[in-house]
């Protein structure tokens, strides 16, 4: 299974690619459930990085800050 880290705003996601040639990502070191998915690995930081901010716009509709990762490096 083809599987890698990527790193966005501090934040730290899993890929991993199916067996159909789909990725999908989920964000690590924090409780909160964030995942994306892509079709290309072109797409898949710009898909990160849309699933953050749909993450950090939640909370603040919610009034509470977001979550960080316990572990910021690689």
């Amino acid at each position: 299974m083809f599987s890698y880290l990527i790193e966005f705003e501090g934040y730290r996601a899993r890929v991993e690619r199916d067996r159909e040639g789909m990725f999908y990502g989920r964000v690590l070191e924090i409780d909160d459930v964030v995942n994306f998915k892509a079709s290309t690995m072109r797409q898949v930081e710009s898909k990160f990085a849309t699933a953050l901010e749909y993450y950090f716009a939640r909370c603040k509709e919610q009034g509470v800050d977001p979550q960080r990762p316990v572990n910021t490096g690689f």
